[in-house]
């Protein structure tokens, strides 16, 4: 009887380890399926409407409603210097981020803010199914961050390391490198922590929406624990 009592209480901790995984979400019972975290971190089709944002509760609904205001008045302050193609598309994701930054951060110099953080960025004009683009991202700003930890940026820094962390354990996991892997599921479960702590209550549902994708960059079973 104790060693069926054992096994029994034994598979409920096991079918409730999804549910454990649930409740770091800061916000469960609000989910946009992608469309916010694509929003910030994606190009093209599926972003946040105004449409998937109707039945939010205010507060949030109105937070959120700034911000498609602020994403679709944005106009580009980044001076293009590409003469190729990889450049060109570099130079692209640039201004995606430079985007992001610019509609989340309702600060009066966001907009230079946002130049100088992605001038320097070694933005990859693509990863090439491999860690090392994601990783020196990341590497940057995580230096971005030391001298300016209460940079009005920082809570979109800290999504910025999260997803690229995220990214980088999608393709350790490919390339068969548990070790590495590991160190960016810390880095990942770290800074998508902090970035729900943040004041401004939309990274916290930027990081739930980013935390319940699959994957973001390589098709994976794994997930950062």
């Amino acid at each position: 009887m104790t060693e069926m009592r054992a096994l029994v209480v034994g598979l409920l901790l096991v079918g409730a380890a999804p549910v454990h995984a649930q409740s770091s979400l800061a916000h469960p019972e609000i989910d946009f399926k992608g469309a916010l975290y694509r929003a910030v971190f994606a190009q093209g089709a599926g972003a946040l409407t105004s449409g998937d944002i109707a039945a939010v509760p205010d507060p949030l609904r109105e937070r959120l409603s700034r911000f498609l205001t602020r994403r679709a008045a944005f106009k580009s302050a980044f001076q293009i210097s590409s003469s190729s193609f990889e450049e060109a598309a570099r130079d692209a994701r640039k201004r995606a981020l430079e985007r992001a930054i610019v509609s989340l951060v309702e600060v009066p110099d966001v907009s230079r803010l946002a130049i100088e953080f992605i001038t320097d960025a070694p933005i990859a004009f693509e990863w090439e199914g491999n860690a090392d683009g994601p990783v020196a991202e990341s590497a940057y700003a995580e230096k971005y961050l030391e001298p300016n930890p209460s940079s009005p940026l920082a809570p979109f820094v800290m999504l910025f390391i999260a997803h690229r962390q995220r990214a980088a354990f999608e393709a350790y996991d490919h390339e068969k490198n548990p070790a590495a892997e590991k160190i960016a599921a810390a880095k990942y479960l770290d800074h998508i922590q902090r970035a729900r702590a943040a004041r401004d209550v939309i990274y916290s549902l930027i990081a739930d929406d980013i935390d319940r994708q699959p994957y973001v960059y390589l098709r994976t079973s794994k997930r950062p624990q």
